[in-house]
């Protein structure tokens, strides 16, 4: 082989490994795609291989349909290759680290955050839920303080009734220091008077009474975060309500909520859109300031149906139930 041949070969072998070294590079960047759906009418496996109903009430109405929760997989190594390929796929978002994995917290901040936003979707949920099958408001106490234990219910402080979170807060806010307060709270069935020194460590929240003994069983479905919130909420609503409210129809969806039935945005819809899907979604409900991002990225033969509160997304499966036309985004 003449020189001049030689030489340039070896410099394609040489580009080629450069190239082949750098495209396996690791970049500062994460790629967000698909993640699994769980049907919250169903089951979900534990790590025994046990089935595990997700929602149960002692009144149980099973019905046909199917309310699918959905996520996003964060890829949290990828190298400058991957990260090319995932730009150019329109099921995956390519995000700079930082944004999902802030520097100034660590993992297991992070884990605890998103941990402690999937308990409170779920209280949200079970509340808004109540709420909407019409079952009184009562003021929780959230964690143990003094002789008040998380789970108790305030009913009066000092001989003034207390209906919700909001009534506490009233209460606390207009009233003097007193050395002593007694306050009244049902633990367990039973009502006790408690006295208790200072409300300032008192973590109250409005939740609903539960003549239903609703429990939420999440262990096996390893999901953090509050994005869950409107799907347990209808799914709470589907297992206790004579009717079925799906019609018997396949839906996924995503979006917070909040104790009153207000839908708030989430992060990740258009990979959700694309898990839906896959899970033989028909209709996708999606919190209205997400509409544009999950119409554009919704598969053929997903309907995106967008929800700002509770009633607009009970409203909307009244007309899938009715096969009647749903309003979209």
């Amino acid at each position: 082989m003449k020189r001049r041949g030689l030489t340039v070969l070896l410099g394609i072998v040489m580009v080629a490994v450069l190239s082949a070294v750098t495209l396996s590079m690791s970049v500062a960047y994460v790629a967000l795609g698909p993640g699994p759906t769980s049907d919250l009418l169903g089951t979900a496996e534990d790590a025994e291989g046990n089935e595990r109903p997700i929602i149960t009430a002692d009144v149980d109405h099973e019905g046909d349909g199917q309310i699918h929760l959905t996520t996003v997989r964060v890829r949290q190594s990828v190298n400058l290759g991957e990260a090319l390929r995932y730009w150019w796929d329109d099921s995956y978002s390519v995000l700079p680290r930082e944004l999902i994995y802030p520097p100034d917290q660590t993992p297991e901040e992070i884990e605890e955050r998103q941990a402690r936003q999937w308990s409170e979707s779920q209280t949200n949920a079970e509340t808004a839920a109540l709420g909407y099958l019409g079952e009184p408001a009562q003021a929780q106490v959230m964690v143990d303080v003094a002789q008040l234990q998380a789970g108790d219910v305030i009913v009066s402080i000092d001989g003034t009734d207390i209906a919700d979170a909001a009534d506490f807060t009233d209460f606390a806010q207009s009233e003097q220091d007193s050395p002593t307060y007694s306050i009244t709270v049902t633990r367990d069935g039973d009502q006790l008077v408690l006295d208790l020194d200072d409300l300032d460590d008192l973590d109250v929240v409005t939740t609903r009474e539960d003549p239903y003994n609703i429990a939420i069983d999440t262990e096996a479905l390893n999901i953090g975060g509050p994005s869950a919130g409107l799907m347990f909420t209808l799914a709470i609503i589907d297992r206790v309500s004579p009717q079925d409210i799906t019609g018997g129809v396949n839906i996924a969806g995503t979006g917070e909520i909040d104790v009153l039935g207000n839908v708030g945005a989430i992060g990740g819809v258009q990979q959700k859109v694309v898990g839906a899907k896959a899970a033989g979604a028909e209709y996708f409900f999606a919190p209205t300031a997400n509409c544009a991002d999950a119409v554009a990225a919704a598969p053929e033969g997903l309907d995106i149906v967008g929800v700002d509160t509770l009633d607009d997304a009970m409203s909307a499966l009244a007309s899938i139930a009715a096969n009647e036309p749903v309003s979209g985004c």
